[in-house]
């Protein structure tokens, strides 16, 4: 280091922060050029405040006789070693002028790199409203009382209390929206509620003094998403108040979501309570499963860095990972980025590793919604370039570390390296026995539904519980029928006594043939309306328990035809018809074990084995319970005229029917989950011709 120190930028900013989390003062290196913020301590702002004395002796001497702080040269090295990386010295000779130029060649990027990153995020300013937000934050200062706060949290309590007592018709109502008009009003709900967010971040970042540079759109991966640059608000030494700008955007969200609900559950059905749905549904998801998230750069990160008072959380908690999988899998001997208690070191490196597992999911889901958004051919090729980009060049990067230092790896983790790779593979190669899950129902083997089969009154019904063979359930008379018999029995008699008064007539036998026609008609219409009449006394097909009676039924009551009054089940035979998916279907074997566990009962097991494997798909569901519409397990495509028949599971779905070992504590239908001990299957061979399965059908264009 020349004795001589170099001068600093002059249009930097020196500003307080607040304190370090041992209590030792910060502050904050401002430079206005890049709008960046540097925090150093109290060691780095007493090197800053001599650092007009110009040499670094005098420097160090000045520190150490006036403070209690013992500096060397070694300490004012790197922090002008700091200041030079971020070019925050002012640059006076002509070797600092090439040393910038070369570090700015080295900066330059390709076009190729240029247009990914740019493909992958852009800002467009669209409104500089730092006056305009000067001009009402006044007026609006009421918002940030705290008898506001209380009203909006009693009336947004109020609104989800309502809203609960109706929920099902909340369900049906975001199930009836799923169609072209109800998502432009998703879409339009969501772009209200994201701008009331952006302006809480704004109007609360002005309050507090800070400058709200521009606002505008970011496009994420070509997806459009409102932003407000609060960046100055690193400036602020108060904490709260930086977690009160970071917050601000999802509690105006989340009052909106509470207004809405509360607003929904009070008007009538109509445009205006659609509208209020929107509102509320993409407020409460969207605020509490994307913006509260810390693993992205998202409202949720800032507030958890403002919490902990951690800057830069990410940056920071993942190098701390990097270095901790250094030395665990590589064996390095490498220095931890910062000091921190090892109960710190631990959280932020396990809050890393949490960060890499999440990002990993959202970006290959960014990658398929890339591919399903464009043509093919485009598709794919974006697909390639978000698993590169996001996924395979972070991991290419560490490993190019690793080979560069490979001398310094210790020989047993070599070996280990090399031998872990080994063992997958070899794990991937052994067909290891795996549970296959489904959905299923639950229901006695020999049940006959009781119908109705002409409408009629009940005069009579049994009770719910066991039952004979034969013995009579429901008494059903039917009016018409009986009308109808009265008279085809009348025109039968009077036919038959027409007949006994022929004899000894002239013409008696041309008309005795033609009564005797319409006697013998008149007989079968009486026999068939007795047989019709015999049909609504309705008995038990076989001996068993009467359940599931509709408890509607009294005597008296008329009933429809085909109209569903009861049910008899035998009780000492149960099964279930579990809906197992294609790709695992011919790993079921007859004979196979099988769990099935009852919904809402997770400590309840009923064991059996498997009998039998349908060999083609399911293309109804047997049950309404299973469908998703109806708040079942399985997809299906829409019905037709609300048909039962209609519920098409959506996914190829194979029945597999399961004979219990054991009675069910109720004697009732009921929906659960189904686990089937499979055969053995190798993973690493079925994932890849999965992979390949789904590449061949996607490249055909």
């Amino acid at each position: 280091m020349t004795p001589n120190l170099p001068p600093l930028r002059e249009e930097l900013r020196l500003l307080p922060a607040a304190a370090n989390r041992d209590g030792s003062p910060a502050w904050m290196i401002h430079d206005p050029v890049c709008n960046r913020f540097y925090r150093i301590g109290w060691l780095d702002f007493e090197m800053l405040a001599r650092w007009s004395l110009g040499s670094a002796q005098a420097v160090v001497r000045a520190i150490q006789s006036e403070t209690t702080l013992a500096p060397d040269e070694s300490d004012l090295q790197a922090l002008a070693g700091f200041l030079e990386r971020h070019s925050l010295l002012r640059i006076v000779s002509p070797s600092g002028v090439k040393g910038l130029s070369e570090r700015a060649a080295r900066q330059q990027t390709s076009t190729l790199t240029w247009l990914l990153h740019h493909y992958l995020f852009f800002r467009l300013p669209l409104a500089h409203p730092q006056a305009w937000l000067a001009r009402i934050a006044p007026r609006l200062a009421w918002l940030y009382h705290p008898s506001t706060a209380l009203v909006l949290l009693l009336l947004s309590l109020g609104g989800l209390f309502l809203a609960a007592r109706q929920w099902d018709v909340f369900q049906t109502s975001f199930v009836d929206n799923l169609s072209a008009g109800g998502l432009i009003g998703f879409a339009l709900a969501l772009a209200c509620a994201k701008a009331l967010h952006e302006f809480g971040h704004a109007l609360t970042a002005t309050r507090h003094g800070v400058r709200v540079a521009h606002m505008g759109v970011a496009m994420v991966v070509l997806w459009p998403m409102l932003y407000t640059d609060t960046s100055e608000s690193w400036k602020l030494a108060n904490p709260r108040q930086r977690l009160a700008i970071a917050s601000a955007g999802m509690i105006a969200e989340l009052a909106l979501a509470g207004l809405a609900t509360l607003a929904w559950s009070l008007v009538a059905d109509g445009p205006l309570r659609s509208a209020l749905f929107f509102l509320a549904t993409t407020s409460w998801v969207l605020t509490l499963a994307v913006n509260a998230s810390p693993f992205m750069r998202f409202d949720g990160y800032f507030i958890l860095a403002d919490l902990v008072d951690m800057p830069n959380l990410h940056e920071r908690s993942g190098n701390l990972a990097r270095t901790w999988i250094r030395r665990q899998l590589a064996g390095l001997d490498e220095a931890w980025p910062e000091p921190l208690p090892a109960r710190v070191r631990g959280a932020l490196i396990g809050f890393a590793l949490l960060t890499w597992l999440y990002r990993l999911g959202v970006f290959i889901g960014i990658a398929v919604a890339v591919y399903y958004m464009f043509f093919k051919a485009l598709g794919i090729l974006l697909f390639i370039v978000e698993i590169g980009w996001f996924i395979v060049r972070p991991v290419v990067t560490e490993l190019r570390e690793w080979r560069a230092r490979q001398d310094a790896i210790p020989t047993l983790h070599k070996r280990a390296m090399v031998a872990l790779p080994l063992m997958l593979v070899v794990a991937g190669l052994i067909p290891w026995p795996g549970s296959l899950s489904g959905a299923g129902w639950l229901h006695a083997e020999r049940q006959h539904l009781i119908h109705a089969p002409l409408a009629g009154r009940l005069l009579g019904l049994t009770e719910p519980g066991p039952v004979r063979a034969g013995q009579r359930l429901f008494e059903v008379e039917s009016p018409e029928l009986q009308l109808s018999m009265y008279r085809a029995d009348g025109q039968r008699e009077s036919r038959e006594r027409e007949l006994a008064g022929l004899a000894g007539l002239p013409d008696g036998e041309q008309r005795r043939a033609q009564l005797q026609g319409q006697y013998d008609k008149y007989a079968a219409e009486a026999v068939a309306f007795r047989d019709e009449l015999a049909r609504l006394q309705l008995t038990a097909p076989f001996s068993g328990m009467l359940v599931d009676v509709d408890p509607g039924l009294a005597a008296g009551v008329w009933v429809a035809p085909r109209q569903t009054l009861a049910m008899v089940i035998d009780p000492g035979s149960w099964i279930v018809e579990a809906f197992i998916p294609e790709a695992d279907v011919d790993r079921i074997r007859p004979g196979a074990t099988a769990r099935f566990y009852p919904a809402g009962q997770p400590f309840d097991v009923l064991r059996g084995k498997v009998m039998e494997v349908d060999s083609t798909r399911s293309t109804t569901l047997p049950h309404p319970g299973l469908d998703a519409s109806a708040g079942g397990p399985i997809p299906t495509h829409p019905g037709h005229a609300g048909s039962p028949s209609s519920r098409s599971p959506r996914e190829a779905l194979y029945r597999v029917r399961i004979q219990l070992e054991e009675q069910p504590a109720a004697a009732q239908v009921t929906i659960g989950e189904t686990r089937i001990a499979g055969e053995g299957r190798a993973w690493l061979p079925t994932a890849i011709n999965r992979i390949l399965a789904v590449g061949v059908r996607e490249m055909g264009f």
